[in-house]
């Protein structure tokens, strides 16, 4: 059970009560529309790498599974898990990420950012050297979206354990993406 109670959707102020009905209902989202004025900026920001990103799907899935097991978050990695059968994963290559380095199931790419994902979380920043062989695969966007990506699930895993935000009785059908996009289009964007 979490530690805190979740908002009750009726208490909410109508904008952010209008982008939690739209988006898939999990537990997260729940907890996050409690936030006041982040809520909705915070849903926009992950929607544009989960849907408009400059890495791969597969490529960003890795780095956040990774950053799950890392932390430990039980939630993350089993969200994160569906969004990638989602996106057409392999057992095998969702396992490799919590595997030891360097794993046969993933590409040298992908093992070299999840390497850096590592070094990441461990050391906050990462080494010079390490930081030259993954820029080696990546351009400057795909390394700056990297970092964040890394980032904010090392905050997103903080805020589900802090708060003991716990799984969902049924997941949800498909990977709740496009969902999150059109909340996002429809409620969270700036008015004029």
């Amino acid at each position: 059970m979490a530690r805190i109670s979740y908002p009750d959707p009726d208490t909410l102020p109508a904008p952010a009560r209008a982008l939690l009905s739209s988006l898939p209902p999990l537990n997260v989202f729940r907890m996050m529309a409690g936030a006041g004025a982040s809520f909705a900026p915070f849903m926009q920001f992950i929607s544009a790498y989960l849907n408009d990103g400059v890495l791969t799907p597969e490529l960003r899935e890795l780095a956040i599974l990774r950053v799950g097991h890392l932390c430990q978050s039980t939630y993350e990695v089993h969200q994160h898990e569906r969004v990638s059968r989602t996106i057409g994963m392999s057992e095998e290559r969702i396992a490799a990420a919590k595997a030891t380095l360097p794993s046969p199931h993933l590409s040298t790419l992908e093992n070299q950012v999840l390497g850096f994902t590592d070094e990441q979380v461990a050391k906050v920043k990462v080494s010079d050297s390490m930081f030259r062989a993954t820029k080696a695969y990546l351009n400057d966007a795909e390394m700056t979206e990297l970092v964040i990506v890394i980032g904010t699930y090392l905050m997103v895993c903080r805020f589900l354990e802090t708060l003991e935000i716990e799984l969902e009785n049924d997941d949800i059908e498909g990977s709740g993406l496009e969902e999150i996009e059109a909340g996002v289009t429809r409620y969270a964007q700036p008015r004029a």
